[in-house]
C-alpha cells in the first residue's frame, strides 16, 4: 500500500511516497520558491538532485509532483496511490488526533485559518486538489498541534481573564506535535521501555525550535504556544518576552507590521549576533571568539536549559533527554553545554558518544539517559495514517459496510 505525505506551505511543497509496509520511501521531493514572479527562482529538489522550474501556484507543483510519480516510476498510475497524508500546523482544539477529509472538516479547517494563516490556507487548497486530481485516494490530516490537546488547562491556559479564551480562543497550543510524538516513541523503542512508562523531554532544535515534556506518552507541557513565536529564542523569532514590550514599541511609533517583523524575522539568533539565523555559522564564530556570536550562543543555550530543567519539575523526574532537528542533530557543543547544567542530578555524558553524534550520548551509570534521534515527521504521519486506515477497515470488516466518498 502506497501512502503519499504532503506538507504543503505558503510558497513550498515538500512530498515523500512511502511503501507503507516497509516504511520504505519511494521518492521524495521538495518545491522551494513556488509562485516567486522570478523566472528559474522555484526550485525542485527530487531525491536530492536540484533543479529550477516554473511551478507558478501550489496547484501547478501538485500536477508537476503527480506527473513525476508516474515519469519516475513510483507508481504505474495515480490509482496506485492509496491515501494521502497532509501536514496541517494548527487544528485548534477541535482535533486531537488524524482526521480523514470530508467535506464539514474542509469546511471547519477554513473555519480556523487564522490560527495560522501563512500554513493552514495552503494545506487545505492542497487538499481539495488532491481530492479532486485523487478520488480514489483516502485523505488525512495530521495536525501538529494534535499532540498537545492532553495538555491539562492549568498548563495550556494564560494568566489573561477567562474572557479571552472562551471568546478568542487564546490559549497554548504547541507545535511541532508530530516530531514530539515520534521522537518520544522512538526513545521509549530504543531504551525498550513501554512509552506508558516513561517521563521524556524532547528537544525539537532547528531554525524552528521547541521541547516538549512527555509524560506516559503524552505531552504535559512545551515551549510553544498560541503561535509558535512564544518559547525558544530561533533562527530568527524572538522566542518569549515581555508582552509590554509590544505596547512600549506601540507609543515608540512602530507599527504593528512592523514589530510583527521584527519579533518573527530579525531576531533570534540573527538579530542577537548580527551575523546569521544559522546556528553553524553563530557557533563557529562563537569558537573563533566573536563575542556577538557567543553571547547568541550562550542565550539560546540558557533558555534551553531552563525549559529542560523546569519540565523535570512538572513530570517530578526525567528517564530520558532527546535531541533532534538540525541543531539538536548536529550539534555536541550545544548539547554538551546544556547537559552540564544536569551533572549535579547524576546526568553523565558519553564525551565520545557525544562527539559522533551516536544515538545514545549518556555514560551507561548516568541517571538519565540521553539520546539523539533523527527527526523524521514524515514517517510519522504515514504511520499514523497507515493505523487510521487499518482501524477503518478493521471496523467495515466487523460490520459489514461498504467504505464510500464523504464529498
Amino acid at each position: 500500500m502506497k501512502i503519499l505525505v504532503i506538507n504543503a506551505g505558503s510558497s513550498s511543497l515538500k512530498f515523500q511516497l512511502f511503501e507503507s509496509d516497509s516504511e520504505d520511501v519511494i521518492l521524495r521531493g521538495h518545491y522551494d520558491g513556488i509562485g516567486s514572479v522570478y523566472r528559474g527562482s522555484c526550485l525542485r529538489k527530487i531525491n536530492g538532485e536540484k533543479e529550477s522550474c516554473s511551478t507558478g501556484s501550489l496547484e501547478q507543483a501538485i500536477f508537476d509532483m503527480l506527473r513525476l510519480l508516474e515519469e519516475r516510476r513510483a507508481i504505474g498510475s495515480l490509482a496506485d496511490i492509496s491515501a494521502v497524508g497532509h501536514r496541517v500546523v494548527h487544528g485548534g482544539e477541535n482535533y486531537s488526533s488524524v482526521t480523514e477529509m470530508s467535506a464539514s472538516v474542509i469546511d471547519a479547517l477554513k473555519g480556523i485559518s487564522h490560527l495560522a494563516p501563512l500554513h493552514n490556507p495552503a494545506s487545505v487548497s492542497c487538499i481539495e486538489v488532491l481530492v479532486k486530481t485523487l478520488p480514489r485516494a483516502r485523505q488525512f490530516a495530521v495536525f501538529d498541534t494534535a499532540f498537545h490537546q492532553t495538555m491539562p488547562e492549568e498548563y495550556f491556559l494564560y494568566g489573561l481573564p477567562m474572557e479571552m479564551y472562551r471568546k478568542h480562543g487564546i490559549r497554548k497550543y504547541g507545535f511541532h506535535g508530530t516530531s514530539h510524538k515520534y521522537l518520544s516513541r522512538q526513545a521509549a523503542k530504543i531504551l525498550g521501555r513501554p512509552i506508558e512508562t516513561t517521563r521524556i523531554i524532547t528537544c525539537h532544535l532547528g531554525n524552528g525550535q521547541s521541547i516538549c515534556a512527555v509524560r506516559h506518552g503524552k505531552s504535559l507541557d512545551t515551549s510553544m504556544g498560541f503561535t509558535p513565536l512564544e518559547g525558544l529564542p530561533m533562527g530568527t523569532r524572538s522566542g518569549s518576552f515581555d508582552p509590554e514590550i509590544v505596547l512600549f514599541l506601540l507609543g515608540r511609533g512602530y507599527t504593528k507590521e512592523r514589530i510583527s517583523e521584527i519579533i518573527n524575522k530579525e531576531s533570534g539568533l540573527l538579530g542577537i549576533s548580527g551575523l546569521s539565523s544559522d546556528h553553524r555559522v553563530v557557533e563557529e564564530r562563537a569558537m573563533g571568539g566573536d563575542l556577538n556570536a557567543l553571547r547568541a550562543n550562550n542565550l539560546l543555550t540558557r533558555r534551553i536549559v531552563s525549559v529542560i530543567g523546569s519540565y523535570m519539575a512538572e513530570m517530578r523526574g526525567v528517564d530520558a533527554v532527546v535531541f533532534s532537528g538540525g541543531i539538536g542533530e548536529h550539534s555536541s557543543l550545544l548539547r554538551k553545554a546544556v547537559l552540564s547544567h544536569f551533572e549535579y542530578l547524576g546526568l553523565r555524558v558519553d564525551e565520545r558518544a557525544n562527539e559522533n553524534h551516536r544515538t545514545i550520548i549518556s555514560e551507561k551509570s548516568s541517571s538519565v539517559a540521553v539520546l539523539v534521534v533523527p527527526a523524521n515527521e514524515e514517517l510519522q504521519i504515514c504511520r499514523e495514517v497507515r493505523m487510521a486506515m487499518a482501524g477503518r477497515e478493521a471496523e467495515d470488516q466487523r460490520t459489514g459496510s461498504i467504505p464510500s466518498t464523504t464529498f
